[in-house]
């Protein structure tokens, strides 16, 4: 096997993709077969993120007054048409407006002033940085690259604060909230941000903001609706300590100790339940996989 001394970069979402399925993970990354299928959904979120982005540089670096002179909608909705022709998204002229239609009740919002200042105030908080990307070693030659949405620092206790805005259908139900795949993101991202910037973990707070399409049929509920849901997983030195374990565990797994691929290493199909972790993989559909269980990678010696 060829060596390299050029380190690896890997990213949160290829240890997301081993943990849930590694025979998965091994057919998209070391043999490159993943055929990247761009969807209305991701166009929208780029827009969402764009508009966001937008308005709290302003806000932060210049007024609250010039910030609300942005024609936030306008961004949204230019940014979004632009992705959806760029990328020859399929799609009909009703699901376009819908679309927009929920984006601007997004927007309209998690940009009204009083949620800006709940949350975000220029007198509480400093902005360090939005779309922060840093890559920091792991092991075996691999480096992480992690991209932090926005950082904010406060004023008083010099607390940082690391948000990831998410664009989502509907809420994160107690399930999603608890899903491992997800709420590690954030906490590995508290663990190399800590090391990076040389924080104490106490000192760094996350959190995921997820921004809700759609709201329950008004009619159905009586509570008050929301479109944003806040999410903080658990972060404590016990939970960051036990993911950086198992990212770790993927790399060395993976990966030989100069770098490259471990490509006659086992690499278990994982459907999950119900089958549910081959909902959207490729590989059931065109026939390379038979998501038949195999025994996960920590019952094999």
């Amino acid at each position: 096997m060829t060596t390299s001394n050029r380190k690896k970069i890997v990213s949160f979402s290829q240890f997301s993709k081993w943990w849930t399925c590694p025979y998965q993970w091994y057919r998209d990354v070391i043999l490159k077969e993943k055929v990247f299928e761009e969807s209305i959904h991701m166009s929208f979120g780029t827009a969402i993120h764009e508009a966001i982005q937008a308005f709290l540089v302003a806000y932060f670096n210049t007024s609250e007054e010039a910030a609300y002179k942005l024609d936030s909608i306008g961004t949204f909705t230019t940014a979004f048409k632009r992705e959806v022709t760029r990328k020859s998204i399929k799609h009909t002229e009703a699901d376009f407006n819908e679309f927009v239609e929920d984006g601007k009740g997004i927007l309209t919002e998690f940009l009204a002033p009083a949620n800006i200042r709940l949350h975000y105030s220029r007198d509480k908080w400093n902005l360090i940085g939005i779309e922060v990307k840093f890559v920091s070693p792991i092991v075996n030659h691999v480096n992480l690259d992690a991209r932090l949405d926005l950082v904010l620092k406060e004023k008083m206790s010099g607390d940082i604060r690391i948000i990831d805005i998410k664009t989502a259908t509907q809420a994160w139900s107690a399930y999603q909230k608890e899903d491992f795949t997800k709420t590690s993101q954030l906490i590995l991202y508290k663990a190399v941000y800590s090391k990076k910037e040389n924080i104490p973990l106490s000192k760094i707070h996350v959190e995921f903001v997820i921004l809700k399409r759609k709201l329950y049929d008004e009619a159905k509920t009586k509570y008050e609706q929301t479109r944003i849901q806040i999410v903080k997983p658990p972060a404590y030195q016990d939970n960051v300590l036990q993911v950086i374990k198992e990212f770790r565990g993927f790399v060395e797994y993976s990966f030989t100790p100069e770098g490259q691929h471990k490509t006659n290493a086992r690499y278990p199909k994982q459907p999950g339940k119900n089958r549910s972790n081959c909902k959207w993989c490729q590989y059931l559909k065109n026939g390379k996989c038979d998501a038949v269980a195999e025994p996960p990678i920590h019952e094999v010696t």
